[in-house]
């Protein structure tokens, strides 16, 4: 596989949504809107923006509502929020849907579109990590792909005070690659999922996995070798933390607010930062 053009993106969305499930009730978090947008826009929207228009979603047999809405029968409540432009890129975009009967996992649901992927590079997108203010987390990746064919992840540099709107999941040690951007580094060990809320100290910053990384198909091959191995869920991190010993890893440092929308703090966060910018632009 030599292919630098990456034309193809999967979606997970086949989650329990548990962390925000008092928020979005009966409704797939995929369909909670910020700015007005479902969650599962916002990253189909980035994808065909990075000229992505191929895209595997996963979805579970209790979120059918997912391809009803991508396949243009919103339900009621949500038509008012589609104007012409959305509209005219969903009938751009051709959707392929994959159905996991359990909620096994990240890496479970992705193993689904092995054959959708083929012998291709693919984006993997998760569609409750909202970029906001910057181009797609996968556009600002493909440059440094189309360079160098290799597995990579978007990272955002985060603060203390950012900590709480985040997961405690895929915490970055990097070390630096002769790179003259600066902007992307060589993965050395990338963080197990803890339960615990995510913390970094007065002053201090991490670097944390975030959005969308792109992979080559072998993707697929350590998922498969990973699978006798895992008892339960069979997650992306084991998989991308096996790439890591074995191949290597990039990350891409991103430009713009990143908010963990699959967690009420990020959730709320990101709606303020969406009402507060369109509160300045009406003022401007």
């Amino acid at each position: 596989m030599s292919s630098t053009i990456v034309r193809k993106g999967i979606i997970p969305a086949a989650g329990l949504g548990t962390r925000v499930r008092a928020i979005a009730g009966d409704l797939p978090k995929e369909l909670l809107t910020v700015a007005a947008k479902p969650l599962i826009f916002h990253a189909i929207e980035g994808l065909a923006a990075s000229g992505i228009r191929q895209i595997g979603v996963v979805i579970s047999p209790a979120k059918e509502s997912i391809r009803q809405f991508l396949l243009g029968e919103p339900p009621q409540f949500l038509a008012p929020q589609l104007d012409a432009h959305l509209r005219v890129l969903l009938r751009a975009c051709t959707f392929s849907f994959f159905v996991q009967p359990s909620p096994l996992g990240v890496a479970d649901a992705v193993s689904l579109c092995r054959d959708f992927v083929d012998d291709e590079p693919f984006a993997l997108v998760m569609p409750d990590n909202i970029l906001l203010d910057g181009l797609p987390v996968v556009s600002q990746m493909i440059p440094f792909f189309s360079r160098e064919p290799r597995d990579m992840l978007g990272a955002l540099r985060l603060e203390a005070e950012q900590a709480s709107r985040f997961g405690n999941v895929g915490i970055l040690e990097t070390e630096a690659i002769s790179d003259e951007s600066k902007k992307i580094v060589s993965v050395r060990r990338f963080s197990d999922k803890i339960s615990s809320s995510l913390h970094i100290p007065a002053g201090e910053s991490v670097l944390k996995n975030f959005g969308g990384s792109i992979f080559l198909p072998h993707f697929f091959d350590y998922i498969e070798k990973l699978r006798p191995h895992i008892e339960g869920e069979l997650d992306d991190v084991p998989v991308v933390q096996a790439i890591i010993k074995e191949k290597g890893l990039l990350a891409v440092a991103l430009e713009g607010n990143g908010f963990d929308v699959g967690n009420p703090a990020g959730y709320w966060a990101a709606n303020l930062h969406s009402e507060r910018k369109q509160l300045l632009l009406q003022n401007l």
